[in-house]
């Protein structure tokens, strides 16, 4: 595959809405729709009530006859919102990439929380990247519980996407792929987006493919830009204009003409339509590699944060940080460790840029203790994580993370599969770190969804962390962390060679 082409082209491509050849606009002009596009627009608000009471009105009917087009909720934070438990209605967009270039050979599965004390039912609509075919299948969560779908059953081998719409609220959905490479996670979204970005892939290591699904019924055009560390912005020709028909899927390789590159922010934009956008990182290390999974965010933020960190002796963590502005960018990078301080470090970005920051190389900086990292800027930047274990680590042995943008009091974080039916073998959650970012303690309580006994207790100091183990919060079952002021939570998963390589930032539960 070379290129967006390979992902199909479907019965509602335009193939008039693509630029004309060699008609490549300026970067600034990519740039600045791109601001154009997040502004507020006259009578949105009173199409989107139109919209809301045109949904009430068709009620339940929509899981049996799936609307034709969502409307979810405006994107937040990083684009995963878990709708009330009073909802009419929900949905969740899924996409992996696994079985294409980046995921050749590999499976998905996605796992499916529910929240609330009650049953919820629904139905998922799965579109292969290979042609319009679909699969519709009904679906159950139980109360307090998951399940676990694989969205390819019965469709031809390629790629896929999914589109879940519930009768009610309080359903998360959580993404793993899994290959001969290795495995990661990433969290369904909630809603669809004209902006998604991405930091930290590469594609001197091996592949990294972009997917973009439009579950909406009106066609999308899109494009989509790359930072680099050497400063020059890509804009290759096959990824402007790409127009993604209603219900289709798109998988861009990447690699084809973003050559060499080892750290990329990507920068998808919609000149119209929304769609939900993930990259799928296939690592080559010299003794094994890793597949990573990214969610993309749907806009830029001036904080970044990621709970837990933990560079060991061998191996790498790299912090990727783009700048999609038109001026230079003084980003602080700041550890959160209790009972010690460490110096921050100041991370100059120049504009349109990438720039990196060897966090496992910073003197002074623990080695082989967990710590916070806050990211914070004077303009709105991406920041990704990469890990890489040492040569003599299990498999995968390598990992990106995107960073998160949110705060809760309330988080629920889900292992890598249902109890009992792991798409990984051993696959579990093997930490989870909780970080306080603000200047006052706050109380910590984690108990398994449903309620019952706490199984983990800790009191964080201000701009500390706790991490649990995995005598107390190892395993599948879905957990819940509640704080008695803002925080920030980060699951570690295993088998992996080292912390960070397969890691999940968990959803944040409304009060």
């Amino acid at each position: 595959m070379t290129g967006p082409s390979s992902g199909g082209v479907g019965p509602g491509d335009d193939p008039d809405t693509s630029p004309p050849t060699g008609a490549v606009p300026a970067v600034q002009s990519r740039i600045a729709r791109r601001r154009r596009a997040q502004r507020p627009v006259e009578g949105r608000t009173a199409a989107v009530v139109t919209a809301v009471v045109v949904l009430v009105g068709v009620g339940l009917l929509s899981l049996v006859f799936p609307p034709p087009s969502p409307a979810p909720p405006p994107p937040t934070a990083d684009g995963v919102q878990v709708a009330p438990a009073d909802a009419h209605l929900s949905s969740l967009y899924c996409t992996s990439g696994a079985g294409v270039d980046a995921g050749a050979g590999a499976t998905g599965v996605v796992v499916l929380a529910n929240t609330t004390p009650d049953a919820v039912h629904g139905v998922m609509t799965t579109f292969a990247a290979s042609g319009p075919a679909a699969v519709q299948r009904d679906l159950t969560v139980p109360p307090h519980g998951t399940a676990d779908v694989i969205p390819a059953t019965g469709l031809p081998v390629g790629a896929t996407a999914s589109t879940f719409s519930f009768a009610g609220g309080g359903v998360t959905g959580t993404m793993v792929v899994g290959g001969p490479t290795g495995w990661g996670t990433a969290p369904c979204a909630s809603a669809v987006s004209p902006q998604w970005d991405f930091s930290g892939g590469s594609t001197s290591n091996g592949s990294l493919d972009l997917s973009l699904y439009n579950p909406t019924a009106a066609p999308a055009v899109v494009d989509a830009s790359f930072l680099t560390t050497g400063g020059a912005v890509l804009e290759p020709q096959a990824y402007q204009g790409i127009t993604i028909g209603a219900h289709q899927l798109v998988v861009a390789a990447l690699a084809a003409y973003v050559q060499g590159q080892t750290d990329v922010t990507t920068l998808v934009q919609a000149a119209s339509g929304s769609v939900v956008a993930t990259e799928l990182d296939r690592i080559s290390t010299p003794n094994g590699g890793g597949l990573a999974l990214v969610s993309g965010t749907p806009s830029e933020a001036t904080t970044w944060r990621f709970a837990q960190t933990t560079a060991v002796q061998g191996g790498n963590v790299t912090l990727a940080v783009g700048n999609p502005g038109a001026s230079p960018v003084s980003a602080d990078v700041t550890v959160g460790l209790s009972g010690a301080t460490v110096t921050p470090r100041v991370l100059d970005v120049p504009a349109h840029a990438v720039a990196t920051l060897a966090v496992s190389a910073v003197a002074g900086w623990p080695l082989g203790s967990p710590y916070s990292i806050t990211v914070s800027a004077n303009s709105p930047i991406v920041v990704g994580r990469s890990v890489t274990a040492p040569p003599v680590a299990a498999a995968p042995q390598a990992g990106v993370t995107q960073g998160t943008t949110g705060l809760a009091t309330s988080w629920l974080v889900v292992g890598p599969g249902s109890p009992g039916n792991p798409l990984v073998a051993k696959a579990a959650i093997r930490s989870l770190a909780v970080a306080d970012p603000g200047s006052a303690p706050v109380s910590v309580t984690v108990v398994p969804l449903g309620g019952g006994r706490p199984i983990a207790m800790a009191r964080i100091g201000a701009g500390g962390l706790v991490v649990f183990g995995s005598a107390a919060v190892g395993g599948l079952r879905p957990l819940v962390v509640e704080a008695t002021g803002s925080v920030v939570v980060e699951a570690d998963d295993g088998p992996a060679g080292a912390p960070g390589t397969v890691s999940s930032s968990g959803f944040p539960l409304s009060p």
